[in-house]
């Protein structure tokens, strides 16, 4: 059991607690129910729920994982066949590719403050290292000259 293209992931997750009740398999540990989950979900699907977890959403429980589920499908609206641009005029994106534009800007923007912040922080200990040299040598000097 898998999604389908236009299928959003409440709706998933409900089709699969409908299969999993009608089945003589009802007794299945939440593990194994995870993974079956897990598995049916669409990749994309499965990395926008690992943006809105803790990360790698194989290792929640069961129902977090459905809760997840949930609220990402009440976040975003289905993707229809998948079949048009998101990116052609007159059409608007996904949300979830606005959020993985998003979240690539933020991180981009981090990686630079980051970088600024590091050769600040090189360049003010350069400073200090030239200080404490030229103390050091002035200290020298000023010994050899006092004898």
């Amino acid at each position: 059991m898998t999604t389908n293209n236009n299928e959003t992931l409440e709706e998933y997750v409900e089709w699969f607690n409908y299969n999993l009740h009608r089945s003589p398999h009802t007794t299945l540990l939440k593990k194994v129910l995870r993974v079956i989950l897990i598995k049916g979900m669409k990749e994309e699907s499965v990395e926008t729920i690992n943006l809105m977890g803790k990360g790698d959403i194989s290792q929640e429980n069961y129902d977090e994982i459905i809760h997840l589920c949930i609220k990402c499908s009440r976040g975003s609206t289905p993707t229809g066949t998948g079949s048009q641009d998101p990116m052609s005029k007159g059409s608007k994106p996904h949300s979830g590719g606005i959020m993985q534009m998003e979240i690539g800007n933020l991180l981009e923007d981090f990686k630079t403050d980051i970088l600024s912040i590091l050769i600040m922080q090189l360049d003010v200990l350069h400073a200090k290292q030239k200080t404490s040299l030229s103390i050091t040598k002035l200290g020298h000097i000023l010994s050899t000259l006092s004898k």
